[in-house]
C-alpha cells in the first residue's frame, strides 16, 4: 500500500474525525465547541493525516462534517469566509463523546451515517 493511499483512505479520515471530535468534547469545559476542518484534524491522533493535510483530506473531512450537520448532530456557520462547525451539549453526538471511554462509538456512528 502506498503512503498516498493511507492519507486518502476514507476509513482513516473517518477514524481521525471521530478521534478529534471525541478529544475536543472530552476536553471541553463549556457547553459548545467550534472548529474548522483543519483545527479539528489537528486534534486527532493520526499523525500521517496531520502532517499531510492534502486538499482531498479536507474535502473528505468536510463531507463527514456536512453529513453530521444534515443529521442535526452539528451546526454549521457559513456566514464568514471560513466555514466553522459547532458541536453543543444539546447534540446526541456531544453526549456520545462525553459518555464514551474512547472514540470507537463516535467512529461507528460516523461510519453508519456516512457510508
Amino acid at each position: 500500500m502506498s503512503s498516498m493511499t493511507s492519507y486518502t483512505d476514507f476509513t482513516n479520515v473517518e477514524k481521525a474525525v471521530a478521534e478529534a471530535l471525541w478529544n475536543v468534547v472530552k476536553e471541553s469545559r463549556g457547553s459548545c465547541v467550534s472548529f474548522i476542518p483543519k483545527t479539528l484534524l489537528e486534534r486527532s491522533n493520526n499523525n500521517s493525516l496531520k502532517n499531510n493535510m492534502l486538499p482531498v483530506v479536507f474535502t473528505l473531512v468536510k463531507h463527514i462534517l456536512d453529513v453530521l450537520t444534515s443529521r442535526g448532530l452539528l451546526e454549521k456557520d457559513d456566514s464568514r469566509s471560513v466555514i466553522r462547525y459547532k458541536l453543543c451539549k444539546t447534540s446526541e453526538l456531544w453526549a456520545l463523546c462525553k459518555e464514551s471511554d474512547n472514540p470507537d462509538k463516535v467512529e461507528k456512528l460516523i461510519r453508519d451515517l456516512v457510508e
